[in-house]
């Protein structure tokens, strides 16, 4: 595979932060039955986009049944950084990396966290990577030891 050619599992984690993204700016990131229902609807055909790979409904699916734990978790570790204060491209990719890194055993912590960084760099501010990497190592070195 060419360098810059993303595997089909990185496509679904930066479909599932578009998706957490766009539920975010439409306020529909308070109510995980909202979010579900977006997950829902973008599963379905349309002439807009494709609909939504399986492990991309996974992660977001993850998010709204994990939103409270998830955002208490970025709460305690994003220091000095309220949640409504951070870039909303921000906020969606720790969302979905954070629900990698605690409840899908089946991907390795530091690889979740080194695709959130890469995403930070594709689509967020040039500060954001190295923000992503902080908070998401501490999760993640904080997961290890349980």
């Amino acid at each position: 595979m060419s360098k810059n050619r993303l595997s089909r599992r990185t496509k679904a984690r930066r479909r599932a932060v578009d998706t957490v993204y766009e539920a975010n700016l439409k306020g529909l990131d308070e109510d995980p039955e909202d979010l579900r229902q977006l997950v829902a609807e973008r599963r379905q055909l349309s002439t807009a986009q494709t609909t939504l790979p399986d492990y991309s409904a996974e992660i977001v699916n993850g998010v709204a049944d994990r939103l409270f734990d998830i955002d208490m978790t970025l709460s305690q570790y994003s220091k000095d950084w309220a949640l409504d204060r951070m870039p909303k491209p921000d906020l969606a990719i720790l969302r979905c990396a954070v629900w990698e890194i605690l409840y899908n055993d089946d991907v390795p912590w530091k690889i979740a966290v080194d695709e959130a960084v890469g995403t930070a760099r594709a689509i967020s501010t040039p500060d954001s990577p190295a923000f992503i990497n902080a908070v998401l190592d501490a999760i993640g070195h904080a997961s290890e030891t349980g």
